[in-house]
């Protein structure tokens, strides 16, 4: 049994104590309080630095912005001081951030804590910078897709929930031992969760495009077609090609049905709007040319190669559609130069994770990206649910066959 010494559990307790009185620390709202206002009550009702500079001015926001981002390394600092080891000190430092969220003497009603979060995040990344420079690549590659989503959208605000998730992965994968990544994780949790709320209190993506409405439930159960690849790399081929051949079978069946009875193919299209769309009353659905090209895929290709094309296919399209018709300013054909950045910048995603764990060269998921994205745009005529895997796949094949 380990045996705990008061003088741990005073310096456990006080360490937290000071984490949170510290972080319950508001100049924005003390700052507003010397100007009469409620930082919380106006502007964007939020006690952090955006909102003190739109309300109260830049010399009320510098000070803000200084304490709000430096005092979660500042009770880590003060913590170690007095004793506390490694684990309570940046756990004081989360007492912080939760602190500046609920202080006791607002009624537990204070900021969103980011900004506490954010001088914390710079702390570790600085220290897993000098354990492993290799990052700055990483860095990069987080700033290639900032530039991406950033023109897409032109809102910083939406950036969280992609990247902030891939870097946590990313550190995962590059320091699976490191000390600090319990509380980086935590972190990076925090700020994405403040993120997806603002993104959903503020209204951020907005789709009004009726057919959309209609058949939104079909991008929503897209993702659940990866079970494929899961099943894919869990069992065998044939039962993988088993599987989705049933699948798709029940799904032309049902098409060739429609055909065979106008009335019934009438009514599916265009009374029951929401099941098929009104340009497939005389189509093949966009489910079934899905699943059909799933399986052509998995038949032709060898498994890294198939479960690449396939991965593309299912995000990127869902990445394409909403942010095309959500943020979607420049048109292509039937496609918008907004939903093809953000195809591109999904796809460049995925090539990310899967170069993880698949044996391929960084040229072809490269190369797949960008041809995965030029596909799905250029496909006039086709659909391109049909199109990108096989091209794609088709391209990084021949791509392997010349040594790449």
């Amino acid at each position: 049994m380990i045996k705990v010494e008061p003088i741990q559990i005073l310096i456990f307790v006080g360490s937290l104590l000071i984490g949170y009185l510290l972080g319950s620390i508001n100049p924005g709202y003390l700052f507003g309080r010397l100007k009469g206002i409620d930082i919380r009550e106006v502007g964007t009702k939020n006690a952090g630095t955006a909102n003190v500079y739109k309300s109260l001015g830049l010399i009320y926001a510098i000070p803000t912005a200084f304490y709000d981002t430096l005092k979660g390394l500042l009770v880590v600092y003060l913590t170690s001081l007095i004793g506390a080891d490694l684990f309570t000190a940046h756990l004081s430092g989360l007492f912080a951030i939760l602190g500046h969220i609920f202080p006791f003497y607002l009624k537990f009603r204070g900021g969103q804590g980011v900004a506490c979060a954010t001088g914390l995040l710079l702390f570790y990344l600085f220290n897993y910078i000098i354990l492993n420079p290799g990052i700055f690549y990483f860095i990069f590659f987080l700033l290639l897709l900032v530039i991406i989503f950033i023109y897409v959208t032109r809102r910083g605000n939406l950036l969280s929930p992609i990247t902030l998730p891939l870097l946590g992965y990313y550190v995962y994968i590059t320091y699976p031992d490191n000390p600090y990544n319990l509380f980086f994780w935590i972190i990076l949790g925090q700020i994405t969760i403040i993120g997806i709320i603002n993104i959903i209190d503020r209204k951020m993506i907005i789709i009004e495009d009726e057919s959309f409405k209609r058949h939104w439930w079909r991008v929503a159960t897209r993702p659940f077609a990866i079970l494929f690849v899961v099943f894919y790399v869990i069992y065998s081929k044939e039962i993988t090609l088993y599987l989705i051949g049933i699948v798709a079978s029940i799904f032309i069946a049902l098409d060739l049905f429609r055909f065979l009875h106008s009335q019934v193919n009438m009514i599916l299209t265009t009374k029951i709007k929401a099941l098929f769309r009104k340009n497939e009353y005389k189509k093949f659905s966009s489910m079934t040319i899905f699943l059909v090209a799933v399986f052509i895929t998995f038949l032709l290709f060898e498994p890294d190669i198939a479960i690449i094309s396939i991965t593309y296919l299912i995000f990127g399209d869902i990445f394409g559609k909403i942010f095309g018709l959500a943020f979607g300013r420049h048109k292509i054909f039937d496609k918008t130069v907004e939903g093809s950045l953000a195809y591109l910048g999904c796809t460049l995603i995925c090539s990310f994770i899967l170069y993880t764990f698949l044996n391929v060269s960084p040229w072809i998921f490269l190369i797949g990206s960008i041809s995965a994205t030029l596909i799905e745009l250029f496909s006039i005529g086709v659909n391109d649910n049909f199109t990108v895997s096989l091209i794609c796949g088709t391209i990084m094949t021949v791509m392997r066959i010349f040594g790449f």
